[in-house]
């Protein structure tokens, strides 16, 4: 399957020359398309990776703006209310052993509604991911707290995001949308390396597990198990109020 999708983006590109290639990846497919001018990236393990980016590109990576249109900005005015704070939910990645699970963000859901009266949840991530985490949540948490987003496009997500209050997630893609929102980000990390891709930005904190990453370096993740289960839901609630996040 991973070869196939290679082959899948080799025909699909081969036969167009291309201004310009900007390749994260550092992959061989850079090398064999015709182009005019290309870059590509070779990450490190040393530095976080939006300062690899920024000395890379030779521009501030760390202040990007996510365009989002008139009408994704309309629909949201019609959704979000003043009387509210929103809290953005991701219970979603691409790895198991790096995903805290749904219960445990059932949890802290109930906890941080227990302090907080007056927040919503809105719950993002693919239609892929809705399947498993969604109803779980709606069999336990009010649906008149819930708006769902899962399956939303990035920009209408960045919409929502941009006029939350706190996103609360597992180390994924829309953890960076959400610091690229301008949002407070909580990511929750195991196995993978804060170091590197900890959210970055003004209000912006890392929970992580009682192992740090050198623990997970050396041994190896089984590949349909969650190694995140000593993150408890209460140093998240402490760190949202030591921190005045809502």
């Amino acid at each position: 399957k991973y070869n196939l999708h290679w082959f899948k983006i080799i025909k699909n590109c081969f036969f167009t020359k291309w201004d310009i290639i900007i390749d994260f990846r550092s992959s061989m497919i850079s090398y064999v398309l015709f182009h005019r001018k290309k870059f590509i990236f070779k990450k490190n393990n040393i530095s976080h990776h939006l300062d690899q980016l920024t000395n890379f590109f030779k521009f501030d990576c760390f202040n990007l703006m996510i365009h989002i249109s008139d009408e994704e900005v309309k629909e949201v005015e019609k959704t979000i209310s003043k009387q509210f704070k929103y809290v953005v939910i991701c219970p979603g990645g691409n790895w198991k052993p790096k995903l805290w699970g749904v219960k445990n963000f059932i949890k802290l859901m109930k906890n941080i509604k227990q302090d907080y009266s007056n927040v919503k949840f809105i719950i993002v991530g693919s239609l892929f991911e809705k399947k498993y985490y969604f109803q779980n949540v709606i069999n336990e948490i009010n649906k008149n707290d819930i708006i769902d987003l899962m399956g939303a496009s990035l920009t209408l997500t960045s919409a929502y995001m941009k006029k939350s209050d706190l996103f609360i997630g597992n180390d994924s893609g829309l953890m960076h949308l959400s610091t690229a929102s301008n949002l407070a980000t909580i990511g929750l990390f195991g196995p993978t390396d804060d170091k590197i891709y900890a959210p970055k930005g003004i209000s912006c904190f890392v929970v992580r597990t009682k192992e740090d990453y050198e623990y997970f370096k050396r041994n190896i993740c089984e590949p349909n198990k969650s190694y995140m289960q000593s993150i408890n839901e209460k140093s998240i609630i402490g760190l949202i109020q030591k921190n005045k996040l809502l």
